[in-house]
């Protein structure tokens, strides 16, 4: 039928598309997929040009759960929907204003990367760069949300979490406050312990928070605990795991998503997912989480010198016994440059208005009673039984 048309659709917060058919009505289009029918109206639909090289036409608009998006590979359609009266900015879109320059741009900029000599490197590092940050710009924080969920379901299969209520309630208080001060986080964070001695903590795609009992134990108070978090968070609200994940991506794949193509991104989540959680920061990463930590913490009114007092800590402790540095400060050689940098920040702002965290610090870590644990969403810690 001249009126029907293959498409793959991604339905709201599922990162893998579904073969569909996309039949055009007289006020709108009929969908219809395995998992049913639903209509979107003319008025309610967005077009764009997606796909690698602009090669596919992409709708999108309101669906029965969220918003969908339907990827068409026969620019046929366009001819199809000719004959019909569409909104003037649908019509607009469909005929491509302002849709090409920015794809034919960003395909430059790889092509200089994969092209060029050895003389234009630097040159092509750069545009590489700025075409991975317009990838990531594309990615719904839905999407990267489940990405990081399937990179948490993996940390959890190599790992127990501290089930003890005391513990979970002091470490989701001071995330909870931090998060607080965040204006409209794109997440809802969620904050796991791991039983590990390792003094570390990291931050995985769409607001997974994961500390080690080592480093609980380490803190000597909560502001230090709260300098960790709030590096950590910002690690993830900076999108610095999914930029990295996009860097490690096929040509293809960043260019599609720099012009707003992202199904590649399903794929891309289930090959390294597993990786996620190993990836290192860069240096610039690492003072950008820094700086925006220890604002973070002045938002949240903890102590500010508690974030550089827990890294001249664990700095002190390489020194003397050897140990590896955690994630967060594996930046060495500059660990002292960091310090040095928080310290400074801190006496140029003074001590802002801290409130003390409630409770014993040292009764709220004092056990961790480990379990295994699944679901990365799920709550990890427990009330006690009765005897």
């Amino acid at each position: 039928m001249q009126g029907e048309f293959s498409c793959t659709l991604f339905l709201s917060g599922n990162s893998e598309g579904k073969p569909a058919t996309a039949t055009i009505r007289v006020n709108g289009f009929e969908v219809r997929h395995e998992g049913g029918t639903f209509e979107v109206p003319f008025h309610q639909v967005q077009a764009s040009r997606g796909g690698y090289n602009d090669s596919m036409l992409v709708l999108s608009g309101p669906g029965p759960q969220g918003p969908v998006m339907m990827y068409f590979a026969d620019r046929g359609i366009v001819r199809g929907l000719s004959g019909y009266r569409l909104p003037p900015l649908l019509a607009s879109q469909l005929s491509g204003a302002g849709g090409g320059g920015k794809g034919k741009w960003i395909l430059m900029l790889v092509l200089v990367l994969a092209g060029l000599g050895y003389g234009l490197y630097w040159v092509g590092a750069w545009g590489f760069g700025k075409a991975v940050d317009m990838a990531v710009e594309h990615v719904p924080p839905e999407w990267e949300t489940e990405l990081g969920k399937q990179a948490a379901t993996e940390t959890l299969t190599q790992q127990r979490v501290c089930s003890n209520v005391a513990v979970n309630r002091a470490v989701n208080d001071i995330g909870s406050r931090l998060v607080a001060a965040v204006e409209a986080p794109p997440y809802t964070f969620r904050f796991k312990i791991i039983d590990s001695p390792d003094v570390n903590a990291f931050a995985l795609p769409g607001g997974y928070v994961f500390v080690n009992y080592g480093l609980l134990q380490k803190a000597a108070t909560p502001d230090e605990v709260a300098g960790v978090l709030a590096h950590e968070i910002q690690h993830a609200l900076k999108r610095h795991g999914l930029r990295n994940v996009v860097g490690r991506a096929s040509i293809a794949i960043i260019v599609g998503l720099a012009v707003g193509d992202v199904q590649g991104v399903g794929g891309l989540a289930a090959g390294l997912a597993s990786e996620l959680a190993a990836l290192s920061f860069s240096r610039e990463q690492e003072e950008e989480a820094d700086r925006l930590g220890l604002d973070l913490v002045y938002q949240a009114r903890f102590r500010p010198e508690g974030m550089p007092d827990f890294f001249v800590k664990m700095k002190d402790e390489e020194a003397k016994r050897g140990i590896t540095l955690p994630s967060f400060l594996s930046t060495h050689p500059d660990t002292d440059a960091r310090i040095d940098a928080l310290k400074g920040e801190i006496v140029r702002r003074g001590e802002g208005t801290p409130e003390p965290l409630a409770g014993d610090w040292p009764a709220s870590i004092a056990a961790c009673d480990p379990v295994p644990l699944s679901d990365p969403d799920a709550e990890a810690g427990k009330p006690a039984e009765s005897p």
